[in-house]
């Protein structure tokens, strides 16, 4: 039973072929055919439905599809990040509003890089963006990310950053005073900034194609604003179009390593070199 469904609520789970029906533990409950089957003789059908571990830590929900036995628990993939970003960042405020997923003709690493570097900001996003500071915090775990530190939200274009929505209440520390760019590895890009959390999930199909989610939230108090449909759209647009560039930019980079184009990685490009090397630890053995 396989059920793709992007959003909702459920008190089972149903099979759309046969429409035998599971509860949320994942017990047979009702199975067409079977009528004669006791709820007891049914639950027992039931019992090889795959358990899917799942975790939640400051609003984010984890699900793990892998080998349990030879992968980390949950707080030791995550390391400092939740101490570090998730909760100065209030992400147990957040509600997501706006969901899509489309597929690039790239291969997922470069559209991971494009997220670890600030060199390509000012060219590509001369428009959006333009140039863009940023530190390298301290991460453990299975993270990586970048931090600018700025009074106004990165979520807006330069001329529009005083007409957004206030800061999330209860920030603290460098949370209050700008945004983080992070990668939970290997390709969950997660942006926290004052006023807006959105993210961005490359998943690979093949060697160069990539399925690529996107998401925008905003603290509830801020959804439940009169004003936020109309505002909300300047941060869709601003988001979209940094989005949009770096989809492009990323597809013609695939094109250049189609084609065996030599590079090199400049000094600014530090974290990319970081993120390379944890690929090639995970695919060769560190």
């Amino acid at each position: 039973m396989i059920i793709d469904e992007q959003a909702g609520t459920c008190r089972g789970l149903r099979c759309p072929y046969h429409s035998w029906t599971y509860s949320l533990e994942g017990v047979l409950k009702h199975a067409p055919g079977l009528g004669d089957y006791s709820r007891e003789e049914l639950s027992g059908l039931g019992k090889d439905l795959l358990l899917v571990p799942c975790g939640v830590r400051e609003g984010l929900i984890f699900v793990h599809l892998g080998d349990l036995a030879n992968s980390p628990t949950l707080d030791a993939y995550l390391g400092n990040y939740i101490s570090a970003v998730a909760a100065p960042h209030q992400t147990a405020q957040m509600i997501a509003v706006n969901q899509r997923e489309y597929v690039l003709d790239s291969n997922w690493k470069l559209y991971v890089e494009v997220d670890m570097e600030t060199l390509h900001t000012k060219h590509i996003h001369r428009g959006s963006i333009g140039g863009q500071p940023v530190t390298v915090p301290v991460s453990e775990g299975s993270w990586i990310g970048v931090y600018h530190e700025s009074e106004h939200t990165p979520a807006l274009y330069p001329g529009e950053q005083d007409s957004g929505f206030p800061h999330t209440s209860g920030l603290t520390g460098a949370a209050a005073k700008g945004a983080h760019f992070s990668i939970l590895l290997p390709g969950f890009f997660l942006v926290t900034a004052q006023d807006v959390m959105w993210w961005i999930h490359k998943i690979p199909d093949s060697a160069t194609r990539t399925r690529v989610r996107v998401g925008y939230s905003f603290p509830a108090s801020t959804i439940e604003r009169p004003d936020f449909d109309e505002v909300s759209k300047r941060y869709y647009q601003r988001l979209d179009q940094v989005i949009e560039e770096d989809d492009w930019i990323t597809e013609h980079q695939q094109k250049g390593l189609n084609r065996s184009a030599p590079g090199s990685y400049l000094p600014e490009e530090h974290v990319v070199h970081r993120l390379d090397n944890w690929i090639l630890d995970q695919v060769l053995g560190a």
